[in-house]
């Protein structure tokens, strides 16, 4: 049973009882890498870190030997519009390990000595992202479909950004998004509405900003047909392209969540038996979709053959014009729709992802992440409804990016 409370302050709690005999709990904050400035590109990510490097109750290492002697797995991440701080724990270590975790949210004093050390760190995740060409070809088509600012901005940063944070910055940045209104707190699992909401007004209340949120700046949010490279040493060549599609909130969006599945959603998908199992150009190839609060894009990857990219390009648009030409089988619609019902269920079976998805879903949407209503969605799709998400896929209308030795560009 999925309970909601709402402080006077703002702050929202929502708890998903029952399920599980562990019990996880999130700290989802409203901001991410789509509220920064060009100079503050990375910090949303960098207070993610230092966050854990000690508050006004705890160093950094009682932070770890705490939750780890309480057998807590915790950890945090940011993405382009939250940064989530989340833990899984047994019932009788849930309050302490709360605590811990709220106040290194909330309290945490920014350190001069491990904020270098982090830097430091920080510096060499983003070197090691650098290697992984995968995750530069992903930052390039977003950076191909949304521009320099806004959701085409990466969540690490520049290197330059990272080494100049200082204190004021993080104060100033804190004092703007890590505020009760932009807040959710959530539990799942082994946990009742009233044990939650003790531990909220014991630990988090007395302690979080009371301000109102900064509004997120208007970006971009079109798809702006560009068509960039990134020359990098390496044996494979790395490709995508992005179509445009629904925000994460569009009632429409079950229907492109199933178009989706039929392109690139798996072993037995078009493209998968297209470009890799008939054709032979590619080891990976996948279609996904990004959907953010006022955004959305469709895109399509794959890692292929350095002699032979642009021919596995020409591969995907060959699959997503006949797609369109001739549209799907009935029984590539049920079998996708199965699948997203089945994940949908697994879902409900994961305390500590589903601390994470209702805190998202709620800060993105306003709403309570209804289970059935969703179930209904699915099962409401028709064999019509996707293949005219088919038609919307214009291939003179795209985005895309290359990574590799040599290559140019695609479009």
């Amino acid at each position: 049973m999925v309970k909601y409370k709402k402080y006077p302050n703002g702050l929202n709690l929502i708890v998903c009882e029952g399920g599980a005999i562990s019990c996880s709990f999130s700290i989802m904050i409203g901001t991410g890498s789509i509220n920064e400035t060009d100079k503050q590109n990375g910090i949303s990510h960098y207070i993610e870190h230092m966050n854990f490097k000690g508050n006004k109750t705890y160093t950094s290492y009682d932070i770890s030997d705490i939750m780890e002697s309480n057998g807590a797995n915790f950890n945090a991440y940011t993405s382009l519009e939250t940064t989530c701080f989340y833990a899984q724990t047994i019932v009788d270590s849930l309050e302490k390990t709360f605590s811990v975790m709220a106040e290194s949210t909330f309290n945490s004093i920014y350190p001069d000595d491990e904020a270098e050390k982090e830097k430091g760190v920080i510096i060499e995740e983003i070197n090691m992202s650098e290697d992984s060409p995968d995750d530069v070809c992903y930052d390039l088509i977003m950076k191909a479909y949304y521009g320099e600012d806004g959701y085409g901005r990466t969540i690490l940063g520049s290197k330059e950004n990272v080494s100049s944070f200082d204190k004021k910055a993080v104060f100033d940045y804190l004092k703007d998004f890590y505020v009760a209104e932009n807040t959710v707190i959530s539990f799942a699992g082994n946990v009742t509405l009233e044990r939650a909401d003790y531990l909220v007004q014991k630990y988090v209340l007395p302690i979080i900003n009371q301000g109102k949120k900064v509004k997120t700046p208007k970006h971009n949010t079109n798809c702006l047909r560009q068509n960039l490279v990134k020359i990098k040493d390496i044996e494979q060549a790395h490709i995508a392209l992005a179509f445009e599609t629904y925000p994460y909130g569009d009632i429409n969006r079950v229907k492109n969540e199933v178009a989706v599945g039929v392109l690139g959603g798996g072993m037995s998908s078009r493209l998968f038996r297209k470009v890799r199992e008939e054709m032979g150009l590619a080891y990976s190839v996948y279609s996904f979709a990004s959907r953010y609060k006022t955004a959305g894009s469709v895109s399509v990857y794959a890692g292929v053959n350095l002699s032979e990219y642009k021919s596995a390009f020409q591969a995907i648009l060959d699959v997503i014009n006949e797609l369109k030409r001739n549209g799907v089988t009935q029984s590539e619609v049920e079998k996708v729709k199965t699948q997203l019902k089945a994940s949908t269920v697994y879902s409900q079976e994961r305390p500590l992802g589903l601390s994470q998805f209702y805190a998202s879903h709620y800060l993105k949407t306003g709403t309570i992440y209804d289970f059935n209503e969703r179930i209904k969605q699915i099962e409401s799709v028709s064999l019509d409804d996707v293949n005219k998400e088919f038609e919307k896929f214009n291939s003179l209308d795209i985005s895309t990016a290359v990574v590799g030795k040599n290559v140019e560009k695609l479009n």
